[in-house]
């Protein structure tokens, strides 16, 4: 079977120094390092080898032109490994990892880590591996059979597989550590599924009348081999959560523990990690022509085009130079975002706030601040009665003035404000004639209906037709506020009032009504609406 390149490696700072040079050679053993270990991650991530080879061939394109604007030269492998990655998760990975059923796992494709994968005993039949691996693996996340694949078949320390994935080291060591329980939980089910299958199979060992086993049945070799080989693996701390999920929760039956003690091929079926079996999985044979194709479209003076509309489909970089992961906010994001849900909390906590005890809601009685917005009530003054009757004095003529004496003007209702041509008229005396009453005026107001959208003011106009006008004022909310709510003005004279909409933080659309009232008790009515409003 194929063994990934054994080239020792060259300093990634003269590679990228090369590749900004243009040099020919600095690709071809960038290619000749990395291109074997790339279509590897490539095919197991998409399952399709012509689109692992076509990203093989894009991610070293976008590499001449863009590698050598990294910050940091050492990071050349996390670079081409997180290119490819972006382009694997554009075009849609599988749901579980591909590897060639056909392939053999007597070999590591590792060279230089195959002294790890020692297991000191024969390793099972390959389809017999294949169909741990295939179930071991189909119990994870696709995105954590990414990072077991990166972690343990790639050899990607948790810096750089940060560097890959676009996570911090941190971060990713964490995914590492919880993904290599989950997996080594996931193994250990398919392995005790196995077992028992393989117990199943096996018939029970005839005895003689004597007791003994029957001929041809090695069970006391098999047990000196086992006690010599120790116990077996203890299950890993995440296998009870798994275990859990699936519902199977409960200890292997005696009969079984029975048979893996005497069974050769349980005992080496229980000893397979995890880890091995990703590193000694068959490696994809690299298209023999992927060399030539990469090299021609990289050095043709003809295709740069081409190879700029590859780049350009190679998404965006990081401030340090690195490809930004699609399935990865940005830190920039992810400050957004949480500052974004932190003004989401607040505005919702002001919502409640405003629905709770925010002024001016609805039209029940709750009202904020405690003022009254109405014209207080005028006082009037009956006259007393000397003889404790209700009727009128007898010295008083019928028009409510004294006998004898002609009648009083009536006076103007009691004002804050009086108009600028106002006089005090002084009662005639005995020997004048009283003057003619004034005729009162009609209170014109404008406009009729008032919109503030996007304003919290607005004006209102008052003015008096035909004779002097005396006024009041009403509002139907307390979050509408007028300048004046009382006053009189003379014949020709208008009045601006200054309407003021008064909110909390953030004010709701509403509406209301001003109710204006002249001296002969005649209502006129002005409609007020209001859209949202912040601050």
């Amino acid at each position: 079977m194929p063994r990934l390149s054994t080239s020792a490696r060259s300093a990634d700072r003269e590679l990228v120094k090369g590749l900004n040079e243009g040099d020919e050679a600095a690709l071809a053993t960038l290619y000749d390092e990395y291109a074997e270990r790339l279509y590897d991650y490539a095919l197991s991530m998409s399952g399709d080898p012509k689109v692992a080879a076509d990203i093989v061939h894009d991610t070293f394109i976008d590499a001449c032109r863009r590698a050598p604007r990294m910050r940091d030269h050492l990071h050349l492998g996390p670079w081409l490994y997180g290119a490819a990655r972006r382009r694997c998760v554009r075009r849609g990975r599988a749901k579980v990892l591909f590897w060639d059923r056909d392939g053999e796992f007597a070999d590591a494709p590792f060279p230089d880590r195959a002294d790890e994968d020692d297991l000191g005993l024969e390793w099972p039949p390959s389809d017999e591996l294949h169909g741990l691996l295939r179930a071991a693996l189909s119990r994870l996340e696709p995105a954590d059979q990414e990072v077991m694949l990166l972690a343990f078949r790639h050899g990607l320390r948790p810096a750089r597989l940060g560097t890959t994935l676009g996570l911090s080291a941190r971060r990713a060591a964490q995914r590492v550590h919880k993904g290599g329980a989950d997996l080594e939980a996931s193994l250990q089910i398919a392995v005790r599924d196995a077992e028992r299958a393989c117990a199943a199979r096996t018939a029970e060992p005839e005895e003689t009348e004597s007791g003994a086993p029957a001929a041809g049945v090695p069970a006391a070799p098999v047990r000196e081999e086992a006690a010599a080989a120790g116990p077996p693996p203890r299950p890993a701390r995440g296998m009870a959560r798994i275990l859990h999920r699936r519902g199977d929760d409960s200890p292997a039956d005696t009969e079984t523990e029975q048979h893996v003690a005497g069974c050769r091929d349980c005992l080496r079926r229980g000893r397979v990690s995890p880890a091995a079996l990703l590193r000694r999985a068959p490696a994809p044979i690299l298209p023999a022509a992927l060399r030539h194709r990469v090299m021609h479209t990289a050095t043709d003076p003809e295709l740069a085009g081409y190879r700029a509309d590859i780049a350009a489909r190679g998404g965006a970089l990081t401030p340090s130079g690195l490809p930004i992961q699609p399935d990865v906010p940005s830190p920039f994001t992810r400050r957004w975002l949480f500052t974004g849900g932190g003004m989401a909390g607040a505005l919702v906590a002001a919502v409640v706030a405003v629905l709770v005890m925010g002024p001016g809601i609805g039209s029940g009685p709750l009202s904020w601040p405690p003022f009254r917005t109405g014209p207080a009530p005028s006082i009037t003054h009956e006259p007393s009665d000397d003889g404790g009757g209700h009727g009128r004095r007898p010295s008083q003529g019928p028009d409510g003035g004294p006998q004898g004496q002609p009648a009083q003007p009536p006076a103007n209702p009691q004002t804050d404000e009086k108009g600028p041509q106002e006089t005090k008229n002084p009662s005639p005396g005995p020997s004048q004639p009283a003057d003619p009453p004034v005729q009162p005026g009609v209170l014109v107001v404008n406009p009729a209906k008032v919109e503030m959208y996007g304003t919290k003011t607005a004006q209102v106009s008052l003015a008096a037709r035909s004779g002097p006008v005396t006024w009041t004022a009403m509002t139907s909310t307390s979050q509408l506020i007028l300048s004046q709510m009382q006053g009189g003005m003379s014949e020709g004279d208008t009045t601006s009032l200054t309407l003021t909409l008064r909110t909390a933080i953030i004010g709701l659309p509403g509406q209301g009504t001003l109710t204006f009232t002249d001296s002969e008790g005649a209502l006129h009515q002005v409609t007020v609406v209001w859209g949202a409003t912040l601050l």
